[in-house]
């Protein structure tokens, strides 16, 4: 790829010159806008740039003048986007959008209807949860936010306010609609609530909404009958463990390379986080600095006034999701005849019980009681056995515990005050609140950091063995990890560490993480081999296990590594640069292909027809052919690719050995890196799954051996632009396929999640250089120019410079600058 960036027209900044003019230049913007909530003396002035890519560049002396021109900047891009989530966590999406349909949380990877959605929402609102955070507010850090935080919140609300007084909102999506209205904090807040429970609560709403009583007569019990090996599927799909094919949970691969293992020795960074292309959680990228205080560019997400993935002077973070859980279950034992009663050490305990009504629109309203205990909300999984009877229920426990305000604190700080790996271990030692990722990061010193150290119950394995009842809590456990604790017994209560800013969560000593010189990595497999020289000893099996088989971007990763290090990759002599990292990035492999695709083709030829999953005969002859010619890459004109990516769509999981397996051959703890990787061509499923991508693709038109170029793809005000990438390569990529119940509002070929913002930065001593690309543009709003242009570098083969210092940004071609003074 050329490291270019495109000039933008006069005549395309013509579309960006807003109405309320004070004086206009050439390139510069001056407005002012008033603001009862920016307090000074005197007016305040934000500044603005945009670079050749629209990404702003904001500047202000103080963090509420800051807040204030994040949120005006992102309402230009993307003010519908944010609003619109603002009617979901509100509970008011039926209101406006209808009770029936779908509101899809991406990133979990889970659909509710609108109605169940609000209920939620609601029941949020009113939880004993929302309103000790309210009472935070005025709390001392690290309980409370820090004074910069609340700052850039209160200034946030006034951007965004300010921006929808203004009369600058064009985008058709909401502009005139009776749902857009001005926020208040608790909306931020809200907001900040839904990003942290994706991994918990928000993927059991319904089995929240779910949860009723049954009549004190009623007689029934929980079984385990038929809750082994033939429902293990049933059970990781009914709580959203393993591969599915709606499986679009944010995921991710990292890199950090250290002075050992880089030409310079430096340290460099590879953020490659997989989150959605569409909804809220999509990244926005942008520069924030108060001189001295704050200066930090990277990945935002909508309504979280920091950065969230980036780099300072000194430091570079990214992210993967973990596989830690963020729950766990609880049996309730019920007191005889009182299904809303249970018993703790043997004294009975009543349920409270918590009724919300939700405006369902035409003058209709919604009741709903959610039913709460001491240990989280009553939830029923029928699915998965996990009834309400008059004997047993069973509540949720996330960790979702006084981590509001924590979580800005952390991020915050990790921005503005860490200047080395080490200080970022520290802070996230102190705050113990990042959600439910792994960090991975780069100082300019040269050292690495690895860190699962976030907000994870504290349950440990002793804790587990004692407390997990036997029948179907240990059927759950033993197939999915999940854990089921005896809500009868309060010693079965999360344990506490001493030092924790709140109890039930481990300390960082209880968590893995390391400090090192070479390099560590990370594609959302466990901590065990976060540098495979020396494989981390098991922690609890709530954190994530050893010894367990590797998620091919996992083994891929290490293996270009090592290729990298010791030069054998064609890129140029040992080591890396910044350049051979981001070629590293580039080649587009899949280890998939390099692994199987002769083992399939053989097997294909062999068996030139096989029956589908619907009992049709399929005939393969052509599609033989079409894998045989595919090159094993994600590049646009891989021809053949797509018919691989829907083979490993519809084929048993990569995870699965033996008879009824993927693989022939046995994972060795002792090699994980290279094991298993015979593909098990005696399982009848590898060619029905071949037979069932036959007929998907035939039922919708395509090519068998069609390239990626051919299928996969986003419409932009109407131009197909089509994306590289594939679900089976280390830079990922998903597209609809007709199967993803989610999805179903796609085209076919449309991409819904995969590589969004990524980032090659060398921490150099001169100060950081960075290139990257956000892959689905900085805005949503249709009237932007900066809707699709990186979209099109994209799909191109391009980059953009990431310009930190003022020399870099002023060297860039095509600014524009906006100044807002602020009354």
């Amino acid at each position: 790829m050329a490291n270019l960036f495109k000039s933008t027209s006069t005549k395309r900044l013509a579309r960006r010159v807003p109405v309320l003019l004070v004086a206009v230049t050439s390139l510069t913007v001056v407005l002012t806008v008033c603001s009862g909530s920016v307090s000074s003396a005197s007016s305040e002035q934000v500044t603005i740039i945009r670079d050749s890519a629209g990404i702003p560049h904001i500047t202000a002396d103080n963090f509420q003048a800051l807040g204030y021109g994040e949120a005006w900047a992102f309402s230009q891009d993307n003010f519908c986007l944010l609003a619109q989530d603002f009617v979901t966590v509100n509970g008011e999406a039926s209101k406006y959008f209808g009770p029936n349909a779908l509101n899809i949380l991406y990133p979990a990877g889970v659909s509710n209807t609108n109605l169940d959605s609000d209920l939620f929402w609601k029941s949020v609102a009113k939880s004993s949860l929302f309103k000790t955070a309210v009472k935070e507010l005025h709390q001392p850090p690290p309980l409370g936010p820090l004074p910069q935080m609340l700052s850039l919140y209160k200034g946030f609300v006034s951007g965004y306010n300010a921006y929808l007084a203004s009369g600058q909102l064009n985008d058709p999506t909401c502009k005139g609609k009776p749902w857009v209205r001005p926020i208040k904090l608790n909306d931020l807040f809200l907001r900040a609530y839904q990003l942290l429970m994706e991994a918990s609560s928000e993927q059991f709403i319904t089995y929240e909404f779910d949860a009723t009583p049954p009549a004190a007569s009623t007689s029934a019990t929980a079984s385990t009958a038929g809750i082994s090996a033939p429902g293990a599927a049933s059970l990781r799909e009914a709580f959203g463990v393993g591969r599915t094919r709606d499986d679009a949970k944010i995921s991710s691969n990292a890199i950090a390379i250290g002075s050992q293992d880089t030409a310079a020795g430096d340290g460099m960074l590879q953020a490659n986080p997989h989150f959605p292309w569409e909804g809220p959680d999509r990244l926005w990228v942008a520069q924030l600095t108060v001189p001295g205080q704050y200066d930090v560019e990277g990945g935002v997400v909508a309504g979280i006034p920091l950065v969230l993935f980036g780099f300072n002077q000194h430091l570079a973070w990214t992210h993967t999701a973990s596989t830690d859980f963020h729950f766990t279950f609880h049996q309730l034992t019920l007191v005889p005849g009182h299904p809303t009663s249970y018993l703790v050490d043997g004294k009975p305990q009543r349920m409270t019980k918590s009724t919300v009504v939700v405006d369902t629109g035409n003058n209709q309203k919604v009741r709903h009681t959610f039913y709460m205990t001491q240990w989280g909300p009553v939830i029923v999984a029928t699915a998965a056995g996990l009834d309400w009877t008059t004997t047993t229920a069973y509540a949720m426990d996330a960790s979702l515990k006084n981590d509001l305000f924590r979580a800005g604190n952390e991020y915050f700080s990790m921005g503005g005050q860490a200047t080395s790996v080490q200080d970022l271990f520290s802070i996230q030692s102190e705050y113990l609140a990042i959600p439910y990722f792994n960090t991975v990061a780069a100082d300019d010193t040269g050292q690495v950091y690895y860190g699962d150290v976030e907000n994870t119950p504290n349950v440990p394995l002793s804790l587990i063995q004692s407390c997990t009842p036997s029948g179907l809590p240990q059927v759950i456990y033993n197939l999915t990890g999940i854990v089921t604790l005896d809500g009868s017994r309060s010693a079965c209560a999360w344990e506490t560490d001493p030092g924790t800013p709140v109890p039930g969560i481990f300390d960082a000593a209880n968590m893995p993480h390391t400090i090192r010189t070479d390099y560590v990595d990370n594609s959302n497999d466990s901590y065990w081999l976060a540098n495979p020289s020396a494989p981390f000893p098991a922690y609890s099996p709530i954190i994530g296990h050893i010894d367990t088989i590797q998620d091919l971007r996992t083994r891929l990763g290490n293996q270009m590594i090592a290729e990298r290090i010791a030069g054998t990759d064609g890129l140029g002599p040992p080591k890396f640069t910044l350049g051979s990292l981001q070629a590293m990035w580039e080649s587009n492999q899949s280890i998939l292909a390099q692994l199987v695709l002769p083992s399939l083709v053989s097997a294909c030829e062999a068996t030139p027809s096989a029956t589908a999953s619907d009992g049709t005969v399929v005939d393969l002859t052509a599609a033989c052919q079409a894998l045989a010619g595919y090159n094993g890459t994600g590049n646009l004109d891989a021809a053949g690719g797509w018919l691989l990516s829907e083979w490993a769509a519809f084929a048993p999981s990569e995870t699965t050995t033996g008879p009824n397996g993927f693989w022939a051959d046995a994972f060795n703890p002792a090699d994980p890196l290279t094991t298993p990787s015979q593909l098990n061509t005696a399982n009848p499923q590898i060619l029905t799954a071949l037979a069932d991508a036959v007929e998907n693709l035939q039922q919708n038109g395509i090519p068998l051996d069609a390239s990626y170029e051919q299928v996969q793809h986003v419409t932009r005000n109407g131009t197909t632009i089509p994306i590289p990438g594939c679900s089976t390569c280390y830079g990922a990529i998903a597209a609809y396929d007709g199967t993803q119940a989610i999805y179903s509002g796609f085209s076919y070929g449309q991409v819904d999640y995969g590589n969004s913002l990524v980032m090659f930065t060398e921490l150099t001593p001169q100060g950081p250089v960075s290139r990257g690309i956000l892959t689905y543009s900085e805005a949503t709003n249709p009237q932007s120019p900066w809707y699709d242009n990186m979209t099109q570098l994209y799909s191109e083969g391009q980059w953009v410079s990431l310009a930190y210092t003022p020399a870099q940004l002023t060297s860039q071609p095509g600014l524009t600058t906006t100044v807002l003074t602020i009354k």
